[in-house]
């Protein structure tokens, strides 16, 4: 009713641009293979940059060091851990040497 509902079904529009490259150093390159009788060389889609393929690698980076960074606190932590029983036994050792 009045279209009030609508709005909220509706997709956003989508941005869709596939540029087109031209690179004639690549054709006559394939164009020599093919005389030579080899295969042509396909440019490979996956080794073509995406948007957002930066942003994703750098995300990664900062999720990696961040793990790194857990792992040596966690370490760090461990060895407070065992230097704290270690001055425990210690203490204790040394009350039960002098008769405590």
């Amino acid at each position: 009713m009045f279209g009030i509902g609508q709005s909220l079904r509706r997709k956003p529009r989508q941005f869709s641009y596939n540029p087109r490259y031209y690179d004639a150093e690549q054709e006559a390159r394939n164009q020599r293979r093919i005389e030579l009788g080899h295969a042509p060389i396909e440019s490979d889609p996956k080794a073509e940059r995406k948007p957002g393929d930066l942003l994703r690698a750098r995300a990664e980076q900062r999720h990696h060091k961040s793990e790194e960074l857990v792992a040596a606190r966690r370490k760090s932590n461990a060895m407070r851990f065992v230097f704290v029983i270690m001055l425990i036994i210690g203490f204790y050792a040394l009350l039960r040497s002098i008769n405590f």
